[in-house]
């Protein structure tokens, strides 16, 4: 449902109980009259002992302090976030985060920490994929989308050998990666930057256990402000973006909808398991029987090069190579006849996957059993 929220806090400066938790002492901002800050974050003996903290950051704006938390909810609760949290966890989750901060130097109530303005949270689904399927190759089929033409995004990254995909846009980025793999790899270059030891655990657990378990980790980051109300506002959300209103189920699966709408939907035919240029040609003619046999060819002929390993992407580039930019646009008005329905059916199951776990939305739990 949800990982990582930002929250921001006025306070007092009676409420930093202990001033030399933060990198400067958070002293000086008692007495500094312009801008400061101060830092507060996990201690590597934390990270060694399993020990999850928040990120804490004091900001001094004129009379005014601000604490900023930053911080994954399912780490606060269950010391990795393979596990996802549930409305229900939210008394609980406020409790510890408010010791998780008060051990850190500030002491909050915990409607402070309940009427919280957030500034950026991290809706997330957890997707276990069936028959078979690996997260990598979903990850590799996904690529294959006009990414480049979708929600302002303005670049693309490939890490760690194909198991994630990162959509970076200037106010808000999208991230598909394999969640049971990532959990083994270095800081520098996991997705989650953050690993707890407890999630260290968790990968030799699933790996001895020999379930085959395959996570494909689905995460849309709203970290800046203005672009987190505009999503809120297109999912029909008219609230205070406050911690107690975004902790929402039905609000997280909007919003992952909403992406997954955007991004994919229109192009599901890529998944369509046909690869056979007959059967497609004969796909096309049954949906379109007025179409030119000439045009159903060429049809044929872009759907099986999209399909490509390069997708869209690696097609386009070939096109902007010896043709001025207009071709490739043709060709994509084209290619709008093949975003009907008919044409995704049968589909790879990591796609049903998705769907599915989209539609039902229900928090994945790690079984603990042998």
């Amino acid at each position: 449902m949800l990982d990582t929220i930002i929250l921001e806090i006025i306070i007092d400066f009676r409420s930093i109980i202990d001033t030399s938790k933060f990198r400067p002492n958070a002293r000086q901002l008692e007495v500094y009259k312009g801008y400061g800050k101060c830092t507060n974050n996990t201690r590597a003996a934390d990270r060694k002992s399993g020990n999850y903290k928040p990120k804490l950051t004091l900001i001094k704006r004129g009379e005014m302090i601000i604490l900023k938390i930053e911080f994954s909810a399912p780490k606060v609760l269950f010391n990795n976030n393979l596990d996802e949290v549930e409305e229900s966890n939210f008394n609980e989750m406020v409790a510890r985060l408010q010791n998780s901060v008060r051990e850190m130097g500030v002491f909050l109530q915990p409607q402070q920490i309940e009427k919280a303005k957030v500034i950026g949270f991290h809706p997330s689904k957890n997707i276990v994929l069936t028959n078979k399927y690996t997260a990598s190759f979903a990850i590799r089929e996904l690529s294959k989308i006009n990414l480049s033409q979708k929600m302002d995004i303005e670049e693309v990254k490939f890490r760690n050998g194909g198991e994630a995909i990162q959509l970076y846009a200037n106010r808000h980025s999208v991230v598909f990666y394999d969640k049971i793999n990532d959990l083994t790899k270095p800081a520098k270059r996991a997705i989650d930057k953050d690993q707890t030891s407890q999630q260290k655990n968790l990968f030799e657990f699933v790996k001895t256990s020999k379930s085959g378990l395959e996570v494909l980790r689905f995460e849309i980051r709203l970290s800046h402000s203005d672009k987190m109300k505009e999503v809120l506002a297109e999912v029909g959300f008219n609230q205070e973006p406050t911690l107690k209103n975004i902790f929402n189920k039905s609000l997280c699966q909007k919003i992952v909808k909403l992406y997954w709408e955007k991004l994919f939907f229109n192009d599901l035919f890529l998944f369509n398991t046909y690869n056979n240029p007959q059967k497609i040609l004969e796909m096309i003619l049954t949906k379109y029987p007025k179409t030119r046999i000439r045009t159903a060819v060429m049809l044929t002929g872009l759907n099986l090069l999209c399909k490509d390993e390069g997708g869209f992407r690696g097609f386009r580039k070939i096109v902007g190579s010896y043709k001025n930019k207009n071709t490739w646009y043709i060709l994509r008005r084209y290619l709008e006849k093949l975003s009907n329905g008919f044409f995704t059916r049968p589909i790879h199951g990591f796609a049903d996957d998705i769907q599915k776990a989209i539609k039902d939305f229900e928090s994945f739990k790690l079984s603990r059993k042998p």
